[in-house]
This record gives structure tokens, C-alpha cells and sequence, in this order.
């Protein structure tokens, strides 16, 4: 890899690197050679992978996919926004059921992928979407009602699956 060249001085040594002849002298000892050759090496190498099969972050993760849940019947999606569920209502922090509905709606819907259906109004007073919400054929809504930790609560005109959920 390296090729020395005797009588280039006392104290200068060239090296051949394939077609690239470095002096190297005092100033400039093998160590540090070696080391920069390294980094150019990892660079390239860096530099080619990212070229040739450029990672995507998160591409696994969905704007729909649930990453925190607020409350029980409220929760927050990788695209940042809330999402309350529509129909239903829940025991808010402070009353009694609420861990228990917060626990459920996580065993459900978070680190999740779910499916947002909208019925007539887009947010509520506070900007959190409003929608129904299902995972797999697994309606939200609904199997918190069922299971007891919500109730079906009807409020302005969002009341397409109200019975459903309540049936």
C-alpha cells in the first residue's frame, strides 16, 4: 500500500498511496497520515451508503400512527395534531375511572396505526380533531363504551355512529 522512496533528504520520506505520492517529514508524522487516510476512508464510505440507499427517517411511522394518549377518549398523532373521539366522553385527571380509561385507550390505540373518519365538524373549541377512530376493524369508540369506561355523549352535530356506539 505504501511504497518508500529512499533519498528524497535526511529527514522527508515519500509515500505512494495507489497514484498519490505524500512527503512525509517531521511536521508530518505517519500517525497523522494514517489517521486522515481513516477518515477519508469512513467519509467515502458514509458519503457512498447515503447515496446508494438513502434512509428515510421514520418512514415506517404514519401521520395516523398514535403517539401519546392524552386522556381516555383524547389522544395526539405523529403529525402532531389531537384527536378527540367523537360520541363518547370519559372521566376527566381528578375523577375517579380516569387511569383506568387513559390505560385502555393506550392498550388500544398507541404506537398504533389508526384510521380517522370525520362526521361533521372538523375540530372542537380547543383544535383537536374530532373523529371516529378505528384500529384494524377495531372501532375505538365503540369498545370503550362497551368495555364501561366511557359513555356515549351526543354533542352538536356529530352523531352519525352515536347509536352504534351506544347499541
Amino acid at each position: 500500500m505504501f511504497k518508500n522512496i529512499y533519498g528524497a533528504g535526511r529527514y522527508s520520506y515519500y509515500y505512494k498511496l495507489n497514484s498519490l505520492y505524500i512527503k512525509m517529514n517531521q511536521s508530518f508524522p505517519l500517525f497523522h497520515f494514517v489517521i486522515l487516510v481513516v477518515l477519508l476512508i469512513l467519509f467515502t464510505i458514509t458519503f457512498s451508503l447515503y447515496f446508494i440507499n438513502p434512509v428515510q427517517i421514520n418512514e415506517e411511522i404514519s401521520n395516523n400512527t398514535v403517539i401519546r394518549v392524552i386522556d381516555g377518549d383524547t389522544f395526539e398523532i405523529y403529525s402532531g395534531e389531537s384527536v378527540r373521539l367523537i360520541c363518547i366522553d370519559t372521566p376527566e385527571k381528578g375523577e375517579g375511572g380516569y387511569d383506568l380509561a387513559k390505560e385502555f385507550l393506550e392498550g388500544l390505540v398507541l404506537d398504533k396505526e389508526v384510521r380517522l373518519e370525520k362526521d361533521v365538524s372538523e375540530t372542537d373549541k380547543y383544535g383537536r380533531l374530532l373523529r371516529y377512530v378505528w384500529v384494524d376493524e377495531v372501532f375505538v369508540n365503540k369498545e370503550i363504551v362497551k368495555e364501561g369506561y366511557g359513555e356515549v355523549f351526543e354533542y352538536g352535530d356529530d352523531t352519525k355512529y352515536c347509536g352504534v356506539i351506544g347499541g
